[in-house]
């Protein structure tokens, strides 16, 4: 008996070390890469935060994940196997702040000593295409399509005003807000331009312009007049950005693919970005100090299990306990030595902003937390921001929006209109203050407005509390005004201009770490499987959603919100749309 069971001991432990051989030797050819290769990207469909994990990550074939390519990238940089970097921009949508990052990862590669070159194959395509341009021209030589265009057409902030509709309708907008340029409720209430929006709307065109126009001119080592020129004359053709020095030369897809290969007169294997930045299967094994990244994506609601299909593409929404489950992990895990919170919101409830807020703070009074603004981190995404020790956005990011607003809408104009009718049968002198059927009464409209007040009173706290400022001095950049991340650095709401990588070198400073200690990377909340995603519906929308216009995407947002009604009672949120 003994014998026998120690065979069957023994045949069970070749059988796993022969297991384990075959995956390590699987995995060791999956990650090999041989000597004098290409790191290359293409730019196709949704850039993301975070890209999916496992099959699900497989499946998502057009978009392209940040982190993904951050980690290519800075690796590649590093590895000597790696020459060059070759990105193909085929039709990226993305935001001002995620194109800078792009660039700075593509310029960080280079000061390695190694070669870029891109492929465009139109810079806007029945629309601008600032983005795709600025992306493109950081490498060293640029290709554009010989039937391709250069839309560098500018900024443009598009505002929705639907009052004129909602009185046609018979639909009575009800709402309020604190700080005199909190206008997301201005496409309601009003039918044009209030002074204070268009004060608001004028400024950040004005930053945003300034900084595409800075970007281009110094890739192409162009006069800002002369970038100017260009952009009023646009859009160009391929011959006329070859001759404005905008492109160097006009070339097909596969002529550009095999000059790569043979860039300097050396052949060159291909390594395609997302296998080279898939984690090997064994790097979960390793110990030492570790990093968590936070991602808090999304319209900001209660409870869990968000997400939206009417909102940014590939994302879910940023719930109070998704955010709250991966805070605690980070706090408790004594491994993690830091915590980076990637902000990518235009804000929504303000009870959830709030809880999320006290798990950012319990956090950040155990260890070292940095925030990283992507293309969004306003109104609720800035009140999340402020117990952080620091502070980081891109220039690009729309930021700021300290303000509140709430309200609701009144549908029985609209209801008489088609000969309908109701009553009510109440107890409580405010049981219909958020019905749809009803006006506030003056006692309800100033418990309203007073209610919005104290909520704007707390904000502002917070603020000066988190920004070691006085409420007086919080107030005059509040007011609920949007600023983009260049102009939020004068104004101190944030602490320093960079990406990721620049939250990275913080966080571990704060932590004591040595800048060139490798450290593990946590990425927090914990990703659905393939088979939740599945069920969920979340795969579908994943794979099948294109963008909606993005100037209906904040009404959507927030008549969602009115008809929920009380979740709109304290709102932070942040329409600004800008079409770059």
């Amino acid at each position: 008996m003994f014998k026998r069971f120690f065979r069957w001991i023994v045949r069970t432990v070749i059988t796993v070390a022969a297991l384990f051989a075959i995956v390590a030797i699987s995995d060791y050819i999956a990650h090999r890469v041989r000597p004098n290769s290409v790191l290359a990207v293409e730019l196709n469909g949704s850039v993301v935060e975070r890209g999916g994990s496992g099959l699900l990550g497989l499946l998502s074939t057009h978009q392209t994940a940040l982190n993904d390519l951050r980690n290519a990238i800075d690796a590649g940089a590093k590895d000597p196997k790696i020459v060059g970097l070759e990105i193909k921009v085929i039709n990226p949508e993305m935001e001002l702040a995620q194109a800078q990052e792009i660039v700075a990862l593509i310029q960080s590669f280079k000061s390695h000593g190694k070669w870029t070159t891109a492929y465009i194959e139109t810079a806007g395509e029945s629309g601008a295409g600032n983005l795709p341009y600025i992306v493109a021209s950081a490498a060293d030589e640029v290709s554009l399509m010989p039937r391709g265009d250069l839309n560098l057409m500018g900024v443009q902030l598009r505002e929705l005003f639907m009052r004129g509709t909602l009185d046609w309708l018979g639909i009575t907008p009800i709402f309020a807000s604190a700080g005199q340029y909190k206008s997301a409720a201005n496409m309601f209430t009003n039918k044009d331009f209030t002074p204070a929006q268009r004060e608001e709307d004028e400024g950040l065109a004005g930053s945003l312009f300034d900084q595409i126009v800075a970007a281009i001119g110094a890739a192409r080592k162009l006069s800002p007049d002369a970038i100017k020129s260009l952009i009023d004359q646009a859009p160009l053709n391929a011959d006329a950005g070859l001759k404005a020095r905008l492109v160097d030369r006009l070339e097909y897809e596969d002529e550009f693919s095999d000059r790569v290969k043979h860039h300097g007169g050396s052949l060159h294997t291909e390594v395609d970005y997302a296998n080279y930045a898939r984690a090997s299967l064994f790097s979960n094994f390793a110990g030492g100090d570790r990093i968590a990244v936070i991602y808090g994506d999304g319209e900001i609601q209660s409870g869990g299990e968000g997400f939206e299909p009417f909102s940014s593409p590939d994302t879910e929404a940023m719930t109070a306990d998704d955010m709250a489950k991966a805070f605690k992990s980070a706090r408790e895990d004594d491994g993690v030595r830091a915590v980076i919170f990637r902000v990518d919101s235009p804000g929504g409830s303000m009870l959830a902003s709030e809880l999320i807020g006290r798990e950012v703070e319990l956090t950040a009074k155990k260890k070292p937390v940095v925030v990283s603004m992507s293309g969004y981190a306003a109104s609720g995404g800035y009140l999340v921001s402020i117990p952080a020790a620091r502070i980081i956005a891109e220039p690009g990011t729309v930021t700021g929006s300290i303000g509140v607003l709430g309200g609701k809408f009144n549908i029985s104009p609209a209801a008489q209109k088609i000969y309908a009718n109701t009553n009510a049968v109440s107890r409580g002198a405010n049981v219909g203050m958020f019905d749809m059927w009803t006006d506030f009464t003056p006692a309800q409209s100033k418990q309203f407005q007073d209610e919005i007040m104290r909520d704007y009173q707390y904000f502002l706290k917070l603020v000066a509390a988190g920004r070691h400022i006085t409420v007086e001095q919080a107030d005059a950049v509040a007011q609920g005004r949007v600023w983009t991340g260049e102009q939020a650095l004068k104004i101190k709401l944030v602490d320093s201009l960079g990406g990721l990588d620049d939250a990275m070198a913080v966080a571990k400073g704060l932590a004591r770490l040595a800048p060139d200690q490798p450290v593990g990377i946590i990425e927090l909340p914990e990703q659905p499987g393939l088979l939740q995603s599945l069920t969920s519906g979340k795969m579908v929308a994943s794979i099948t959603q294109r963008p909606a216009a993005r100037i209906v995407e904040p009404v959507i947002e927030l008549i969602r919100l009115a008809l929920s009604g009380h979740a709109l009672f304290s709102a932070a949120y942040c329409p600004v749309a800008p079409m770059l």
